[in-house]
């Protein structure tokens, strides 16, 4: 018996009809404990509880880049900021993009502490009601409720806020099934699931934040997690293992908290996504699962219109593509998965970042303006939605009650044109992890897990100002080099992680 079948009631680790079911439910499938079963109708519940000790070190968020002795920055700007810094702090538990601490860097920059961490999945307690109505036709409900085991910023007095994470209806018969509610959205979804069940569903990964749990595991360095949405969606029944599924899902902005209307916030359209799965057995104990997933976001902004200063409406649209596979033969377990999108982010789908847009009013390229006499310039954003894309490879060995794990992740920013002539940002330019864990099943209920974390984030550095560049086209003059920059900022992270989880 592997730990996959020793695991199989737990999130992530049951692999046989996880395709199926990911398409209508909220998490990887999973078995749930009968409490009572009265007139048809079955009442259940399931959960884990873990918590690991996790040690990091290496650099903090960078600082900029020294510029060189010949640059002649204006002296009305400041020197230029590094994309992430201007986040919404690391104090408060949000990922955006880098790994800023909560406040713990030394006086060299660096970064070093041991925490008490929850996992990439948290506390979690879920119950089920489910009945069957006919011969053909089954209903469920599904409510879990998600808790975190650290202090919010290492304070002791901050309130520890359980989240309904997940709360949804089901039916399911011969048509194939439909879902109500809150779950599992479906862009990013394959990769999630490698992530789960072959690397850190009893890990904890990368720290999404020093601040606050749950982990992320190789989320924002080439897994796309798809969040949890408001949506109705069916999935088609399974057709020789082959299977469709649609669903319409509540809008979301993508711009940091607290924008104006002239950024991206009018996200008036339900959001649709949809996947095509194929899962089929190999053999007697092989698997093959294969997904296609995307989703597409319209969203607009009001604006003033140049020739007749009147405002107008500017439209655009989020889109993603993702997908990926899983095989299992023999004791072998690997998924491989990629995603691409423009303004869908580096981890969290949809998730408000810096990295989404060109919309930074404080770190704006500067237009117009003397640089010579200090004249104020007029800032120049474009709100011009970034290009993301990542890949993610994730290998494990079974033995028994053990499991070896192997991953490593990259996620790249495709700069817009505003960025490469911005002296006054370094935008982000990659994330990328490298991750290894053992992971043992101590009984069905009990696994201990140890796994390591190598984590690295780059910027492209921002362009060099001389005296004879334009400040609107940054075109160089005879004295300035042609595309000079600054060298790119880069960070470098460690984590080990040591914990137990007891899942029923």
């Amino acid at each position: 018996m592997n730990i996959v079948n020793r695991l199989k009631r737990s999130n992530g680790a049951r692999f046989g009809i996880c395709l199926a079911v990911a398409m209508v439910g909220s998490r990887v499938a999973k078995a749930e404990v009968p409490l009572l079963e009265k007139d048809g109708w079955t009442f259940s519940f399931d959960g884990r509880v873990d918590s690991f000790l996790s040690y990091g070190y290496g650099d903090d968020f960078p600082n900029p880049t020294p510029e060189p002795t010949g640059g002649t920055r204006p002296a009305f700007t400041a020197n230029h900021a590094v994309m992430g810094k201007n986040s919404l702090g690391p104090g408060n538990g949000r990922q955006d993009i880098g790994w800023p601490s909560a406040y713990q860097e030394d006086a060299n920059g660096k970064y070093q502490g041991y925490r008490v961490r929850s996992g990439m999945y948290p506390n979690i307690l879920g119950f089920a009601i489910t009945r069957q109505v006919s011969e053909t036709t089954t209903i469920r409900g599904y409510i879990s409720i998600w808790s975190t085991v650290e202090s919010l910023g290492r304070d002791k007095w901050a309130p520890m806020t359980a989240e309904a994470r997940e709360g949804y209806f089901t039916a399911k018969g011969n048509w194939g099934s439909a879902t109500v509610g809150r779950t599992l959205a479906m862009l990013g979804r394959m990769s999630y699931e490698i992530d789960t069940a072959y690397g850190h569903g009893y890990g904890v990964g990368l720290p999404c934040t020093d601040a606050l749990g749950p982990a992320c595991g190789h989320i924002g360095t080439g897994v796309l997690f798809p969040g949890y949405s408001a949506g109705i969606s069916y999935a088609t029944p399974s057709a020789g293992g082959l299977q469709l599924a649609l669903g319409l899902y509540d809008p979301v902005e993508i711009v940091p908290f607290g924008s104006s209307p002239a950024d991206w916030t009018r996200a008036s359209f339900a959001r649709p996504e949809g996947a095509i799965t194929f899962g089929t057995p190999l053999g007697r104990k092989g698997r093959l699962g294969l997904a296609v997933e995307g989703l597409y976001q319209p969203l607009s902004r009001t604006t003033t219109d140049a020739a007749t200063m009147l405002p107008k409406t500017v439209s655009t649209a989020i889109w993603g593509v993702s997908g990926g596979g899983r095989l299992e033969v023999g004791p072998l377990r690997l998924g491989v998965s990629g995603f691409m999108g423009k303004g869908i982010g580096l981890g969290y789908a949809l998730g408000s970042s810096v990295a989404a847009a060109d919309n930074d009013t404080a770190h704006a390229p500067c237009l117009g303006g003397d640089h010579a006499t200090g004249a104020p310039c007029v800032t120049g954003n474009t709100y011009e939605l970034r290009t993301f894309t990542g890949g993610y490879v994730q290998g494990a060995l079974v033995f028994g009650a053990m499991q070896v794990s192997l991953g490593y992740g990259l996620a790249l920013v495709n700069q817009v044109d505003a960025d490469k002539f911005n002296y006054n940002l370094s935008v982000i330019h990659y994330q990328r992890g490298l991750s290894g864990g053992v992971f043992y099943a101590v009984s069905d209920s009990v696994v201990l897990g140890l796994d390591a974390f190598l984590f690295n984030a780059g910027w492209y550095g921002a362009p060099i100002f001389y005296a004879d560049t334009d400040p609107t086209t940054m075109q160089t003059g005879p004295t300035s080099p042609t595309g000079a920059h600054v060298p790119g900022e880069t960070q470098q992270l460690v984590f080990v992680n040591l914990g137990v989880t007891y899942h029923w």
